[in-house]
């Protein structure tokens, strides 16, 4: 009886000191990440809100996929979302052949313009040629700043709730809605082939897509929080908006 007891006692003491020391894993490494190579088109999707989701311009989304103007999409069409898929391979010599028609109309406007080009340091990023006016799109302050290394794509104004929100120069408007996940209701404004401005975590939307705006108009309205989210984006990139802002 006595040698029970003090087996039993052996194995508690036993169990208690291993459940003390936690069990340290080594070498687990993380899963490859996943590359998302197709979307499939749903209910309110544009090109635009579809190129804008996966960081693409909408030519080059519109060139994988094969599409012409006015790019046209169903709902459940499968697109391509990587340039170097079988897919765009297949048109690849096709590619190629407007590629070096480019480079060639290219070289022969390079030999004509006599002119100096200003310097980066004289003018704003790709503004140079662009008749814009470039104001931030609501009065009040930066709450966040850019900052793409913490995945912030964009700025967060506070304002007044319920403030008007305004483009920040003249463009068209090419989505208008509530169908991107985590921009509420955005709109986004089309400025020149290579630079889009968006507006998100709106209250209401006061345009509609293939309007014409300007600096001035009011084009959604913010809710009782007065935060609005902003972003500018170059050939499909978030860039920091406050290189273009004056």
């Amino acid at each position: 009886m006595m040698r029970l007891g003090l087996s039993l006692l052996f194995l508690t003491i036993f169990l208690q000191a291993c459940s003390s020391s936690p069990t340290q894993i080594i070498g687990l490494e993380q899963p490859p990440s996943i590359k998302i190579t197709t979307h499939q088109v749903d209910q309110g999707d544009t090109l635009y809100s579809i190129a804008w989701r996966y960081d693409l311009t909408v030519d080059v989304l519109a060139q994988i996929n094969q599409l012409g103007d006015p790019y046209v999409i169903k709902q459940g069409q499968i697109l391509h979302l990587d340039p170097q898929s079988s897919h765009q391979q297949q048109s690849s010599s096709t590619v190629k052949t407007i590629v070096d028609k480019a480079q060639t109309v290219g070289r022969q406007i390079v030999k004509i313009v006599k002119k100096p080009i200003a310097s980066s340091s004289q003018v704003k990023p790709s503004m140079a040629t662009q008749d814009f006016t470039w104001q931030a799109p609501v009065q009040g302050k930066v709450v966040e700043e850019f900052n793409p290394k913490q995945l912030r794509k964009g700025l967060v104004y506070e304002a007044k709730g319920g403030a008007s929100v305004r483009p920040i120069g003249k463009g068209v408007v090419v989505y208008a809605g509530d169908g991107l996940r985590d921009y509420g209701k955005l709109v986004i404004i089309k400025h020149s082939s290579d630079l889009l401005s968006a507006y998100g975590h709106n209250q209401s939307i006061l345009v509609s897509e293939g309007q014409a705006v300007e600096y001035g108009d009011s084009i959604s309205k913010l809710g009782s929080s007065g935060r609005l989210y902003f972003e500018i984006r170059k050939d499909g990139k978030p860039v920091n908006p406050k290189r273009y802002l004056n």
